[in-house]
């Protein structure tokens, strides 16, 4: 199987070495490489769990790779795992702006396999093994200075950066963000049709009888006031009180008898 034609380096250290009889020589541990010229060199792998013994493989002796097997050929070189501290690399060195702000680690590359070309660095904000972290692209011509374990960019945030993956935390922003934007534009699309609409109605036209005061009715009690009298003094009688002529012919005095 042809190797691909770019990997990333957490790829061939998650991936187990095997030699071309089978043998089996540790997960990949650590990537040694040139920083100045941004190549990968190698990588190192752990033959054992507990020991300090780590063997030391070039890159170009990866034949290929078979899911989560790196198929080497020849032989390695054993080493300490305190002589590999002291080999130079980015992987893993702090990040910092051109003012000097921290914005995160340098935590994985994308190299070629033939020449050990770093296309780009990956960048994370926190720890980068937890799950869901986002990633950032840095171009080498963006880095302005690097030394042990610190890098220095021409930027001033990882906004400036090419988003490569988007972690839980950063979708929720861009979601919250596409609904503020949204939510504001309805809202200016909203404000423009209601001013339209009022702009293209027309107002109501004053025929003149409007303004006209109403008459009394003649069966109000305002109707037969006169000009000394009061409202109340024309309902000292109100009209369903008065009585009637029948109640008046019927009415007696004191000297009769009710009963006569």
């Amino acid at each position: 199987m042809a190797l691909p034609h770019e990997l990333l380096t957490s790829t061939l250290l998650r991936a187990r070495v095997q030699d071309d009889q089978g043998a089996d020589h540790g997960v990949g541990h650590q990537v040694w490489m040139h920083p100045p010229t941004h190549r990968v060199l190698g990588w190192a792998s752990r033959p054992t769990s507990f020991g300090p013994t780590r063997s030391v493989w070039r890159l170009n002796q990866l034949r290929h790779l078979q899911g989560d097997v790196a198929v080497v050929g020849e032989t390695p070189s054993r080493t300490q795992q305190s002589t590999l501290d002291l080999l130079p690399t980015l992987m893993g060195a702090h990040l910092y702006s051109h003012d000097g702000l921290a914005l995160g680690r340098v935590v994985d590359a994308l190299v070629s396999p033939h020449t050990g070309a770093v296309g780009h660095y990956w960048v994370a904000r926190s720890d980068p093994r937890l799950p869901g972290a986002s990633r950032w692209r840095l171009q080498p011509n963006v880095i302005l200075d690097q030394q042990p374990g610190r890098v220095v960019a021409a930027v001033g945030s990882l906004d400036d950066l090419p988003l490569v993956r988007a972690g839980l935390r950063t979708q929720a922003l861009q979601t919250g963000q596409r609904w503020r934007e949204r939510l504001q534009e309805t809202t200016v699309q909203a404000g423009h049709r209601l001013e339209d609409w009022l702009h293209n109605t027309p107002l109501p036209q004053d025929h003149g009888n409007r303004g006209a005061k109403r008459r009394p009715r003649a069966d109000s009690p305002d109707g037969d006031r006169g000009p000394g009298q009061e409202v109340w003094d024309a309902w000292e009688h109100p009209p369903h009180r008065q009585p009637s002529p029948r109640q008046d012919s019927e009415s007696y005095t004191s000297d009769q008898e009710p009963w006569l």
